[in-house]
């Protein structure tokens, strides 16, 4: 089963938009730069990097015109038990940051040819399409973050894959008909997370993540961490800047921060 991570505490003191966040001065560095200025819809699975950014982006529902500015967008493939909760969380996210939601119940039926996640992904994406023309939607952001691009890198590497496939996820893409940006590349998962325990929100977490049999599974969990431990420490970072350097971008040009700043009902 899915299972639940982070503690809320007390929502007048130490969740997002509390009363403490004008004395937590910390900084999470994402990449404004590459949001379009309409209207964007955040992807949001339940899990700790796309919960961040919805929280990060919209000021934690306190952003002007956020409600106009946003969407969360949510599909339940119906493949685990859990994704039923898991909707509701999203759902109810989304009305405490007081934005739109749209979701999906899936029947994910595979074609001929298709794995089952290829079907999902699939339905994904026509789901993603309808959205993009329903909502008037400029992009849709994910969740994607620096410790994913390494894992990218990783499998891209093990299939020699030339310097456009290793140059991984990219800050702007576009599949047909819909554009994708990730504003969090520059961030690392532990910041991500850190930065929501730091206000007591929670997240999901999908048990199968754990599973070693997935290919990035086992980059994430085994492969990763040997490296880190017996070649280089900043692994994740310097393959960030080898990515970067592929696709011809200046390091440091997908890397800004937002400052929890004045406002005290502010993440």
């Amino acid at each position: 089963m899915a299972g639940r991570e982070g503690a809320p505490g007390p929502r007048e003191a130490r969740g997002i938009g509390g009363e403490d966040t004008a004395r937590r001065r910390k900084n999470v560095k994402i990449d404004r730069s590459i949001l379009p200025n309409g209207r964007i819809g955040l992807a949001v699975s339940g899990g700790a990097d796309s919960v961040a950014l919805a929280f990060l982006l919209t000021k934690g529902g306190k952003k002007k015109n956020a409600a106009k500015r946003f969407v969360i967008l949510h599909v339940d493939h119906g493949l685990r038990a859990e994704s039923a909760e898991e909707y509701e969380f999203v759902r109810a996210l989304a009305a405490r940051l007081s934005i739109p939601f749209e979701g999906l119940h899936a029947k994910v039926v595979r074609r001929q040819g298709e794995s089952i996640e290829m079907a999902a992904r699939r339905v994904r994406m026509e789901f993603f399409e309808r959205c993009m023309a329903a909502h008037g939607l400029d992009a849709i952001a994910t969740g994607h973050h620096m410790d994913d691009e390494a894992e990218t890198f990783l499998m891209r590497l093990k299939r020699a894959s030339g310097p456009e496939g290793l140059a991984g996820l990219r800050p702007v893409s576009r599949v047909g008909k819909v554009k994708f940006v990730r504003p969090l590349l520059g961030c690392r998962d532990a910041e991500l997370k850190s930065y929501l325990r730091r206000f007591g929100e929670e997240w999901r977490e999908d048990a199968s993540n754990g599973d070693v049999s997935i290919e990035r599974n086992k980059i994430r969990h085994k492969v990763i961490p040997f490296l880190v431990e017996t070649l280089d420490p900043d692994l994740v970072e310097h393959i960030h800047k080898i990515t970067a350097l592929l696709r011809g971008e200046p390091v440091q040009t997908a890397r800004r921060e937002i400052a929890e700043r004045s406002s005290s009902r502010e993440p």
